[in-house]
C-alpha cells in the first residue's frame, strides 16, 4: 500500500515537471535520447564485431536465417488446403505439409503458395 501511494506521488510529480516543460524543449530532449540510444546501440555492435575473423555482417546474416523462418503458414492459405481436403482432395496439403516440414529452407518456387489478387478468399498455387 505505502509503496503504491510513493509511486503514485513520484508519476504526479513527474507530470508536473513534465507539464512545464515546452514543446520545444521536449522535442529537444526526445531527440537527445535517440541520439543516445543510438550512440549505445552502435558501440554494442562495435563490441560485439571486435575479434571477429571473417565477414561479419554475413555471419550476423546466418544467424538471423538460422531463427527466422524463410516459410510462414498463412491463414488464407491454410484455409484453401482445409476447403480441398474437406471434399477429399489432399495434394495441396500435402504439399504444404512437406513445404512447413522445413521452414528455414528457401522452398522451390512452385511450392510457394500465392494469393490470387481477383479472389480475395481463394490462394492460387503455382
Amino acid at each position: 500500500w505505502y509503496q503504491r501511494r510513493v509511486r503514485d506521488y513520484e508519476l504526479h510529480l513527474r507530470r508536473e515537471q513534465l507539464a512545464k516543460i515546452s514543446d520545444n524543449e521536449h522535442t529537444d530532449t526526445q531527440a537527445d535520447r535517440w541520439r543516445n540510444w543510438l550512440i549505445d546501440y552502435k558501440a554494442a555492435l562495435d563490441i560485439d564485431a571486435n575479434g571477429y575473423t571473417g565477414d561479419y555482417w554475413c555471419a550476423r546474416r546466418k544467424v538471423q536465417e538460422s531463427v527466422n523462418p524463410v516459410v510462414i503458414p498463412r491463414n488464407h492459405v491454410l484455409q484453401r488446403a482445409i476447403d480441398k481436403a474437406e471434399k477429399g482432395d489432399y495434394t495441396l496439403t500435402r504439399r504444404l505439409l512437406e513445404v512447413f516440414e522445413e521452414p528455414y529452407q528457401e522452398p522451390r518456387e512452385e511450392w510457394i503458395p500465392v494469393r490470387n489478387i481477383e479472389d480475395k478468399a481463394a490462394c492460387v498455387v503455382t
